[in-house]
């Protein structure tokens, strides 16, 4: 191939790496446009080819949406998770967090390095580690028995309470498995946060939160 062929070449492989970057970028830009009348103060941010974060307030308490994509697991398919932040101060003298189906990877998650664990009555598909740095201080596992069936659900990853607020990790999609097994490249196609599946999140959050404000929750 001669130069003058090469040089037209390497350009339109170069605009539609362009253009497939644009197309990524605006589809990625809509994750959460059907979900922003739920908010009040709604900004996005988006940088690069990354998902948008959402923040605003729910029931008049900050929250902040964040996808998070999971590549670690090299058996396992890619999963991009939703990290739903909810601000308040609670009534908690340790933190606990309820992790569900752990397997060890989960780098967005503090509960490895809570040491202590409570004793698991729950019996959930998968497993769940209930851990906490002080459990005798922490919220009791009771407090939660009434979000019992919610964590249940396949999509419900983590639960996170502590003095400052609460963190619950909810599975958006799962990579398309063909192209994860021959590119290693994480591919969750077109994905939209529906209110449908995001408002029992938000509830489940303003629930717990509310059970632990103003009062002394920390005590069996």
């Amino acid at each position: 191939m001669s130069v003058g062929g090469l040089v037209l070449l390497a350009s339109g492989l170069c605009a539609l790496q362009v253009s497939h970057v644009r197309r990524v970028r605006q589809d990625r830009r809509r994750l959460f446009e059907a979900v922003g009348r739920l908010f009040d103060r709604v900004e996005m941010h988006h940088d690069g080819l990354g998902f948008p974060v959402l923040t605003g307030s729910y029931r008049g308490y900050p929250i902040r949406l964040e996808p998070v994509v999971d590549a670690v697991g090299f058996r396992k398919l890619p999963v991009l998770w939703l990290l739903v932040t909810h601000s308040r101060p609670l009534e908690v003298d340790a933190p606990v967090d309820i992790l569900l189906r752990p397997d060890g990877t989960e780098f967005f998650s503090p509960n490895g390095t809570f040491i202590r664990e409570y004793a698991d009555s729950w019996r959930l598909p998968g497993g769940v580690r209930i851990a906490s740095p002080d459990p005798d201080r922490a919220p009791p596992l009771s407090a939660f028995e009434p979000y019992r069936l919610f964590f249940a659900e396949p999509r419900a990853k983590e639960l996170y309470v502590g003095d400052g607020g609460l963190r619950l990790v909810w599975r958006l999609s799962e990579g398309d498995q063909t192209q994860y097994r021959t590119t290693r490249r994480a591919n969750f196609g077109s994905v939209r946060v529906q209110p449908a599946d995001l408002q029992p999140v938000l509830e489940t959050l303003a629930g717990v939160g509310d059970a632990f404000a103003g009062q002394s929750a920390g005590r069996a």
